[in-house]
C-alpha cells in the first residue's frame, strides 16, 4: 500500500502533466471535429495505389511441390505441378482504424479454387478437387506491393495406388496455407508468387485394408490475376 501511495505522490507531483493531457485531448478533437461534421465515411476514402477498389479476382496459378520422404515409404518422394484456377471475394475494405493500424493493416477476402495436380513423380498420376479459405492482405500506404496470408480446405480425388505405398483411396480431405507477395501491375491485372504448402490424406477412412499414407507437398506457386 505505501508503494502504490508513493507512486501515486509522484504521479501528482509531476509539472504539466495535466496540461499535455488536455492539450493532446484538444489536438484530436480538433482533427477530427471536421470530418464528424462533414459526415465523412472512412471506408469511402480514396484507398492507396496497392489497392483495388473491385470486389472480386479470378487468377491462374500453378507451380510445383515437392513431398517429404516417410520411412519405409519411399515411393512417396512426390513431385507435383499444381494448376489452380481461384475466385476471390473481397469481404471488408482496408483497415483504417486503430484496431488493425499499424502492420496489421489490411482486407480480407474468401477464396474458390477448383485445382488439378498432375503427379511427375510419384504412384498416382493426378488429383482434382475443390479448396476454400480466407486471404488476409497487408497494405500500407504507397506500396505496390501486397504481402499476405492464406489457409483453406477442401477434397480431392486421385487414381490411387496404395499397394504402391500411395494414398490409400481415390477420395481425400485436403488442407494447407500459404504466404507471399501480390504486384499490381495496374489497376485491373496482378501478379501473385507464394509459397505453398498442402496436406492430402483420407484421414484414416481406408484403414485396415489400406494404410493411410498422406502427401505433404511444399514448393513455390507463381499467379496472374484480373479484378473485376
Amino acid at each position: 500500500m505505501r508503494k502504490m501511495n508513493d507512486i501515486n505522490v509522484r504521479f501528482r507531483l509531476r509539472p504539466g502533466m495535466l496540461k499535455t493531457i488536455v492539450g493532446c485531448l484538444a489536438a484530436l478533437m480538433a482533427l477530427s471535429l471536421p470530418r464528424a461534421l462533414a459526415g465523412t465515411d472512412m471506408k469511402a476514402m480514396t484507398p492507396p495505389s496497392c489497392c483495388s477498389e473491385n470486389d472480386w479476382t479470378i487468377e491462374l496459378s500453378s507451380g510445383a511441390g515437392w513431398s517429404n520422404v516417410r520411412s519405409g515409404q519411399p515411393n512417396q518422394a512426390y513431385t507435383i505441378v499444381p494448376v489452380s484456377l481461384t475466385a476471390s471475394m473481397k469481404l471488408d475494405d482496408v483497415s483504417l482504424d486503430h484496431f488493425l493500424g499499424g502492420w496489421l493493416r489490411g482486407y480480407s477476402e474468401f477464396c474458390f479454387s477448383a485445382d488439378y495436380g498432375q503427379i511427375v513423380h510419384g504412384p498416382e498420376t493426378h488429383y482434382e478437387g475443390l479448396f476454400v479459405g480466407p486471404r488476409y492482405n497487408f497494405v500500407q500506404p504507397g506500396w505496390m506491393i501486397v504481402p499476405f496470408v492464406e489457409g483453406g480446405i477442401g477434397f480431392d480425388f486421385a487414381d490411387s495406388d496404395p499397394e504402391m505405398g500411395g494414398l490409400g483411396q481415390d477420395f481425400n480431405f485436403t488442407f494447407g496455407v500459404a504466404a507471399g507477395v501480390r504486384y499490381n501491375i495496374n489497376d485491373d491485372w496482378f501478379v501473385r508468387l507464394a509459397v505453398d504448402y498442402r496436406h492430402v490424406s483420407n484421414a484414416g477412412l481406408s484403414e485396415p485394408q489400406f494404410p493411410n499414407h498422406p502427401i505433404d507437398s511444399l514448393g513455390p506457386r507463381l499467379s496472374v490475376g484480373y479484378s473485376f
